[in-house]
């Protein structure tokens, strides 16, 4: 029976998506150009512990003097979510969105894997502007927030609700 990692190595081989496998930290590494930028993202996904964890990577760390005001805005951002969070290392400025979820043993999904990269790709590539703006242009995180939430409102009476992610993968 393959390992859980090996069935996400399977999955990206069979999308034809590039991908490096870093046995070192037992994850699937790749890049995304999405609408808003592109940034790495890591796939990881362990018998271990059961789990299955995507990870995208800030493009850029943020500087301690905007730290304070970019950790507001994550924080406006994680309050309503039900699946996934951001983060930010205040040691390095590092930021990213996690997400994650349970498999039982030896069961992976590939389905599964497929909805938790793209959900975690769609989120972050949806508030990268918000977080952009809060570090190099100072904007409050209160306004920027409001921006990206006005944003998404007016985008979900044009679109039906549910809609596919489009994105490219860096190295394809």
């Amino acid at each position: 029976m393959a390992n859980a990692l090996d069935t996400v190595t399977e999955f990206f081989k069979g999308k034809d998506w590039k991908f490096e496998l870093n046995q070192e930290k037992h994850r699937v590494e790749s890049g995304v150009s999405a609408e808003n930028g592109e940034w790495r993202f890591y796939v990881s996904a362990s018998d271990e512990n059961n789990l299955c964890f995507v990870l995208s990577a800030f493009p850029q760390k943020c500087p301690p003097r905007r730290q304070k005001a970019c950790a507001e805005l994550l924080t406006r951002i994680n309050y309503g979510l039900l699946l996934g969070c951001f983060e930010m290392n205040y040691d390095s400025g590092s930021i990213a969105f996690k997400t994650s979820y349970p498999f039982t043993a030896g069961q992976i999904d590939p389905e599964r894997v497929k909805e938790a990269i793209e959900f975690n790709i769609a989120f972050m590539d949806r508030f990268l502007p918000a977080i952009m703006a809060v570090i190099y242009t100072g904007i409050s995180p209160k306004r920027a927030y409001a921006v990206v939430d006005l944003d998404n409102e007016e985008k979900t009476k044009k679109k039906p609700k549910q809609t596919e992610v489009h994105h490219r993968f860096l190295n394809n």
